[in-house]
């Protein structure tokens, strides 16, 4: 449910708590403290990191654009390569008729 601000230093591939702290703030992800330690939500920093790939895949594959972020979320790299070749052939078979 939370994630320590040095996990997601780690995350974001940052050394310093400072700069995991300022990326919060501009993603608009709250920071609670825990005694000594600042944690967030787990879930906000998941979204936002992934917000990339998603723009990646809709850009990329328009039609199955959720399909191909559920086999990057379950890392199924043979079902990516499958599809991925699937819709190449499907491509190529379109552009010759």
């Amino acid at each position: 449910m939370f994630i320590d601000l040095k996990e997601v230093c780690k995350r974001i591939k940052c050394n310093d708590i400072r700069t995991a702290i300022k990326w919060c703030k501009k993603s608009g992800i709250p920071i609670i403290r825990k005694g000594r330690h600042k944690i967030t939500y787990r879930f906000l920093v998941d979204v936002e990191s992934d917000k990339e790939i998603v723009k990646f895949f809709k850009s990329k594959y328009p039609e199955s654009w959720r399909k191909m972020y559920q086999l990057y979320l379950n890392n199924d790299t043979i079902e990516y390569l499958l599809e991925t070749q699937e819709k190449n052939i499907t491509d190529t078979v379109s552009k010759i008729n």
